[in-house]
C-alpha cells in the first residue's frame, strides 16, 4: 500500500539507524508511521510503501518497509520545508520572502541560480550560495536512500553508509560498488557483486577481484 503526507512531528527516532515513530499528515487526517527513516525532518513529504498494522500497546499504525522524499508541490509546503531548519540561516520569515518572490521557481533557483537569493533583503551572496550548498546536500541525502535500495540496502543502512563516505557518497559507490561489503550490515560479495555487474563494472575490475578474494577467504573460515 503507498500513502503520500507529510511528517508532522517525530515521536521517537534510534540515532544509530534511524528507526522512526512518528506522526503524518495525509489528507488532514493524523497518524503514525513506524519505520527507518534516515535524513528525514519535520515538514518533509514523504511517500510510504507499506501496510496499516495494530499494535497491541499503541493501536493503529502504518507500518512501512520503504519511503520516498519528493520535493513539497505547493507553496505552503515549500515554505514548511525551507523553514524546518534543515538549511542555516532560513527561519519562518526568510522562507516566507524567498517562497512569496520565488514561487514556483523556488527549487530552480536554490539549484541552479542561488545569486538570485541575494536581492532579498537580509541575504548577501555569500550567504546566497551557504544556503544553496546546504540546499543540495540535503538534495544529495533524498537520493542516497533510493539508490542504496537498488543493491538491496535498505534506509536503516543509508545513515549509516553515508557517515562514512560523507559527500559525493553516489559517486563513491558508483567508482566502487565493493566498499559497500565493508560498511553496509546484512549484505555480502554476491548481492554487491550482482549489482555492480548491472551498473557497468567489469569482470576484471581489480576492486571486484579484490573483494572476490577477501570474500572467499572468510567463507573458506567459516
Amino acid at each position: 500500500m503507498e500513502i503520500i503526507g507529510r511528517l508532522n512531528d517525530i515521536i521517537y527516532q534510534n540515532e544509530i539507524n534511524s528507526y522512526t515513530v512518528a506522526t503524518f499528515e495525509i489528507d488532514e487526517q493524523e497518524i503514525t508511521i513506524v519505520g527507518y527513516l534516515p535524513f528525514i525532518h519535520s515538514g518533509d513529504n514523504l511517500k510510504l510503501i507499506g501496510k496499516f498494522v495494530t499494535h497491541q500497546d499503541y493501536g493503529e499504525q502504518f507500518k512501512f518497509d520503504s519511503f520516498e522524499k519528493m520535493m513539497p508541490q505547493t507553496k505552503e509546503s515549500l515554505e514548511k520545508y525551507l523553514s524546518n531548519g534543515t538549511i542555516k540561516g532560513i527561519g519562518p520569515a526568510t522562507a516566507k520572502k524567498i517562497v512569496d518572490i520565488f514561487g514556483d521557481e523556488t527549487v530552480h533557483i536554490f539549484k541552479y541560480e542561488p545569486e538570485k537569493l541575494s536581492n532579498i533583503k537580509g541575504i548577501t551572496k555569500k550567504k546566497a550560495l551557504e544556503m544553496s550548498d546546504e540546499f543540495n546536500k540535503n538534495w544529495e541525502l533524498w537520493q542516497i536512500v533510493g539508490y542504496l535500495e537498488r543493491f538491496g540496502i535498505g534506509p536503516q543502512n543509508s545513515k549509516r553508509v553515508y557517515e562514512k563516505l560523507g559527500e559525493n557518497t553516489i559517486k563513491k559507490i558508483e567508482e566502487d560498488p565493493y566498499i559497500l561489503v565493508d560498511i553496509a550490515r546484512g549484505v555480502d560479495f554476491r548481492q554487491i557483486d550482482k549489482m555492480a555487474i548491472d551498473i557497468g563494472i567489469s569482470f576484471d575490475n581489480e576492486k571486484r577481484i579484490q573483494s572476490g578474494i577477501k570474500y572467499s577467504l572468510i567463507r573458506i573460515r567459516i
